[in-house]
């Protein structure tokens, strides 16, 4: 028997989550629901011996996911990854899924700023070598936040083409 249970809700934009799940969930232990106890994996029968190892794998592979959103995301990350859970045969609770909430803001008065961190925002999405779907539309956001930018950059950059355009000369006199 497999049981999903949420753990917490935190609401928060800018979320990179490797299942493409909107519900996110608190990275601490869920416990088991009554009527189902943990049970020793040599009680278990051959099948669920083998969900419990994809269950296994599947944790495994989410943990490592999120953790590169994490690394990737540095000081824009608002806090650690957050997880999605089932209840294992065993009675134990394994992550199916897993997401990084970061900061996607503007840096307000810096186009610079801006386009930088948006370019820390999409190597965080795109960290993981399998980003998901969520993973990708985040990647996106940020190609619009640097476009964005880099256009106000552009605008409010001081203006060539009102600079002189004739030639200029240096005159070196002799004698």
């Amino acid at each position: 028997m497999v049981v999903t249970r949420n753990v917490a809700d935190r609401p928060g934009s800018g979320e990179i989550a490797s299942n493409g799940s909107q519900k996110p969930e608190n990275s601490g232990a869920a416990s088991s629901p009554s009527g189902l106890r943990p049970t020793s994996e040599a009680n278990l029968s051959d099948a669920e011996k083998a969900v419990l190892e994809d269950l296994k794998d599947r944790d495994r592979e989410v943990r490592l996911h999120e953790q590169k959103h994490l690394s990737a995301a540095g000081p824009l990350a608002k806090g650690g990854p957050t997880y999605e859970y089932v209840i294992g045969p065993d009675g134990k609770p394994y992550a199916i899924g897993g997401k990084v909430r970061i900061d996607t803001s503007p840096v307000a008065g810096d186009p610079e700023a801006t386009e930088a961190r948006a370019n820390q925002i999409q190597r965080a999405a795109t960290a993981p070598g399998d980003p998901s779907g969520p993973d990708l539309s985040v990647a996106r956001d940020a190609a619009q936040l640097r476009s964005r930018a880099s256009r106000e950059y552009r605008l409010n950059a001081p203006d060539a083409s009102h600079a002189s355009t004739e030639p200029s000369y240096s005159l070196r006199l002799w004698g």
